[in-house]
């Protein structure tokens, strides 16, 4: 049986690192930070199966919240969710962009899906990741169990970014597997998406990965 996870080996991940969460083995493909002026920060990992789904494991530290000031979620991007105000059932997505990006007031509660969530708190930091520092905009939104979250990011480019985030522990995740340095090496030297190297990185990478698994399983 897989040893449970630590919160300081969740916090040494790197790209191309492994690890196990719910019988799935999942890859380290990105790591960014994101803070704001008033303390509050996450630690973001880009997870992605062997089937190409990918989450986000995330470490928050809310100094507005210190009875429980850090915390570990895992979360799903939407694709093109619809958006509603509860109270009217008006879909709200085309409009959110713009209303988050002129600092209006948060709606109450939103309903995506079937869930319904109300208002907790909003955010406007920056984002540093693969491509450098960005100002992002979120709006959090929790359901009435506090279990699920949903969280709205308004970026710079008119980008509109839609999550469902749940809590984990630590504990859920299992079987940490360090990247070899030439793996680790590969990932930090890899080119931007969408460049005409990135298909060719993609490939040599799965490559390493599959031979890297392979000696796992021999060796353990």
């Amino acid at each position: 049986m897989p040893t449970a996870t630590t919160q300081s080996q969740l916090m040494q991940l790197h790209p191309g690192d492994r690890l196990q969460y719910h019988g799935v083995i999942w890859t380290v493909e990105d790591y960014s930070t994101y803070d704001d002026p008033n303390g509050y920060e996450t630690r973001e990992w880009l997870l992605k199966s062997p089937t190409g789904k990918e989450y986000y494991l995330l470490r928050e530290v809310d100094p507005q919240h210190p009875e429980n000031r850090i915390n570990w979620y895992i979360s799903e991007e939407l694709k093109q969710p619809k958006v509603f105000e509860p109270t009217t059932s008006q879909d709200v997505t085309v409009k959110l962009w713009e209303e988050m990006r002129d600092q209006r007031e948060p709606y109450p509660e939103l309903k995506v899906f079937s869930r319904t969530y109300a208002f907790e708190s909003s955010t406007q930091g920056s984002y540093q990741g693969e491509e450098g520092r960005s100002g992002r905009i979120t709006w959090d939104y929790w359901d009435q169990e506090h279990q699920w979250n949903l969280a709205i990011e308004a970026w710079p480019d008119h980008t509109l970014a839609i999550y469902s985030t749940r809590v984990v522990q630590p504990e859920d995740f299992s079987a940490v597997q360090k990247a070899p340095p030439a793996i680790r090496s590969a990932y930090s030297s890899r080119p931007n998406p969408g460049s005409p190297d990135s298909r060719t990185w993609q490939v040599l990478i799965a490559i390493g990965m599959t031979f890297t698994g392979i000696l796992f399983m021999i060796f353990g």
